[in-house]
């Protein structure tokens, strides 16, 4: 198995394919020498042992993935029939959906080095490199689809007609995304000034948090969850509820509604109490959004007597657990 190679050459286009066994030692092993062509299908799509971070170029957001992907290869050649485990790091920029993948791949009887090019979500390159175990070298093309969270599907070694795919990058800085933890928690404290406009004449507040439960993809970008609405609240007399909402505005401005706490419609007749709601199925969109500018959104109590907003706060950076 070759290791520690200083460079990596990406092949765009179709690679003639042969594996050859004992190639150059015939006279010393008293095996002729051979040569024969090298045709395999494959399917890699457990994935295992991911690892993936992201940053932000002037091109687009780069994802980094390392991975392990193992499946079924299909030959004729016991070579490259059976179990197949692919090693790899892929480095692919969401935005324009170019990159590269690069590592190792072990077929039933070979480990061998593999690099292609990543384009639309399909990959093409070379395998390539000896397993002196099985006294034999691989030089061959190769195509599949590939994303880094599903991995190899519709694989084939030696043959098919994939499009070519070739990329070229210039090495510089990338700035690391921000990457919050499985669960933010929003402290906040509605009063009536923070109302727009501010609700006079009346003696009320709350205090209490917003929660984020977040779920992510097998390359750690969030893929949706669930807010958890916690409020104490106190009003002088008997009250009814009729909204309990983050809304999108910044300070000094009202916007539309993101989440509801669908309470619907709550009668307290000492003013008094505490509402505690799940809202389940929060798209990573507005998730996403809320993370990256808390500042942009609030959270809004509204009553019969003030439906576009009793107790508002603006929110403020979350922590982290």
């Amino acid at each position: 198995m070759i290791k520690g190679r200083t460079a990596r050459r990406i092949a765009a286009g179709t690679i003639a394919a042969a594996t050859l066994a004992g190639a150059g030692v015939a006279a010393a092993s008293h095996r002729a020498q051979t040569t024969q062509q090298a045709v395999a299908t494959f399917a890699a799509a457990s994935v295992s042992g991911a690892h993936s971070s992201s940053c932000t170029s002037t091109d687009g957001v780069y994802q980094d993935t390392s991975a392990t992907y193992t499946g079924t290869a299909s030959s004729t050649d016991g070579h490259l029939n059976g179990p197949v485990t692919f090693k790899v790091r892929s480095i692919l920029n969401t935005t324009t959906q170019l990159g590269w993948v690069s590592g190792e791949v072990r077929f039933q009887g070979i480990w061998v080095d593999v690099d292609g090019a990543l384009a639309g979500g399909n990959v093409v390159g070379l395998m390539h490199g000896t397993d002196h175990h099985a006294d034999a070298q691989l030089m061959a093309s190769f195509s599949a689809a590939f994303t880094p969270g599903a991995g190899f599907s519709s694989g084939q070694v030696g043959t098919g007609s994939a499009g070519n795919a070739g990329v070229l990058f210039s090495q510089g800085s990338c700035s690391q995304s921000r990457h919050y933890s499985a669960t933010a928690v929003f402290g906040v404290n509605l009063d009536t000034h923070e109302v727009v406009p501010p609700v006079s004449g009346l003696h009320a507040g709350a205090d209490g948090s917003l929660t984020f439960d977040v779920s992510r993809d097998t390359s750690g970008n969030i893929s949706g969850g669930t807010a958890v609405f916690y409020v104490n609240y106190g009003f002088p007399g008997a009250v009814t509820l009729t909204g309990l909402t983050v809304n999108q505005g910044n300070k000094g401005a009202n916007g539309p509604a993101v989440i509801d706490a669908g309470i619907g419609t709550i009668v307290d007749s000492d003013g008094g109490g505490n509402v505690t709601k799940v809202v389940t199925g929060v798209s990573a969109s507005v998730i996403n959004a809320v993370l990256a500018n808390p500042h942009g959104y609030y959270m809004t109590l509204a009553t019969t007597a003030n439906p576009g907003g009793a107790l508002r706060d603006q929110l403020e950076a979350p922590h982290r657990h």
